[in-house]
Order: C-alpha cells, then structure tokens, then sequence
C-alpha cells in the first residue's frame, strides 16, 4: 500500500517510530534500524507493507520509496515537511498506537499538494491545504464579523490560528490583509491575489498549529 510519512521518532538505539497515512488510516510503525535507510524522511511518500506481531507494534516493511521532483528543491522539502509534522499533531492520539481510521480527504490533500509543488511556491501549497482542511473539518470562518468582538470586519483585517478573522486592534497577528481577497481565498483555495510577502505572513499562522 501507498502512504505519506508524517513524522519519524527515535525509540531504541538506531530504531524508529513511523507515523503515517494511507487513504484509510493513520499508523504507528515500528521500523527496526531506521536510522540506516535515507528512504525514511517525514513527508516522503511511499509503497510499504504492514507486519503484525500480537500486542507489540507492527512493523514497518519492504519499503519502497516513490519520487517525486519536488524533493529536487531543499527549501520545498523544509516547507513540506513542517506540515507534514503539524498534520501529525493534529491526527494523532496521545498514548495510542493503534491504527486509526481517517477519511480518504487528508492523503488526497498530500497527494494533490505534491503535484502542486512541482511548479508553486511551498508556502503557498501550504497555507491552501491548511484551507482545504478547515473547511473539510468545518472549522473555515466565513463570516463578516470579527471572531473577538463580534463586530463588522472592515476592509483590512488579522488573521490569527485556525485562520480566523478579526479587526487588527482585537489581535497581534503577522497577517494584515484585504477583507475581500482573504474571502475570495477562503472560497476558491486560490492565493494568487497574495502576493509572497503576504504569503509568507499567512504561512506564519499555518505553523501555530492546524
């Protein structure tokens, strides 16, 4: 089977703890010295197998790693792999290395995000997905008002974790933009109105936590 590398902890000596997504689910894999093989870097995707062994976690094998040009380009690996690790944070469950079902949605995202680095610029591939997922999980906020006091968002606007919308004195945030080019990126999943600047700023926001 096929999945994406969400993040890789040290466990005993060289061995390793892999967390990953398939279409289905969401494992813990054991992968016994991991720290020997390059094929093992967070946001990688790859054709794998899946060994049980009663109460212990299973293992991670016959790993086959599946290219993709982005990796070509340092600063896109950097970018993809931080939100590789948020994703991670935000599907997991503490204490648990059970396989986790999950709907097909967020190995889509990966996969369709990779094809999009091959020619955008990481940062904003990013800051799209973290939209694609909000609204997946019903958390986008479209309204008009200002999440802290309720009040009409005038034409600039903050926008603070989980990209939500408030007037610039209600928050501290890097991100100041357009009321209206945030609302035509909210229902488009398009950044091309933003410039790299205010990409960057948005990008920001993303790494405080999806």
């Amino acid at each position: 089977m096929q999945g994406f590398i969400l993040q890789i902890t040290k466990s005993i000596k060289e061995d390793v703890l892999v967390k990953l997504i398939t279409t289905k689910h969401y494992y813990t894999l054991y992968r016994f010295y991991g720290a020997r093989h390059s094929i093992l870097y967070a946001g990688r995707n790859i054709d794998f197998e899946v060994e049980y062994q009663g109460i212990y976690i299973p293992k991670l094998r016959n790993i086959f790693h599946i290219a993709r040009e982005y990796e070509q380009d340092l600063e896109k690996v950097y970018i993809w792999q931080q939100f590789c690790s948020l994703l991670d944070k935000h599907l997991q469950e503490p204490n648990s290395h059970e396989p986790k079902e999950i709907p097909p949605f967020y190995y889509t995202m990966l996969e369709n995000g990779v094809r999009k680095l091959k020619k955008q610029q990481a940062k904003r591939v990013a800051c799209c997905m973290y939209a694609e997922l909000l609204e997946f999980e019903g958390r986008l906020y479209q309204k008009e008002n200002c999440f802290i006091c309720d009040n009409k968002l005038e034409k600039k606007i903050a926008i603070t974790r989980g990209f939500l919308l408030a007037h610039p004195a209600c928050v501290h945030s890097p991100a100041l933009l357009d009321r209206d080019s945030v609302m035509k990126f909210y229902a488009t999943k398009n950044l091309i109105n933003f410039n790299n600047e205010e990409c960057a700023n948005l990008y920001q926001i993303v790494l405080e936590g999806l």
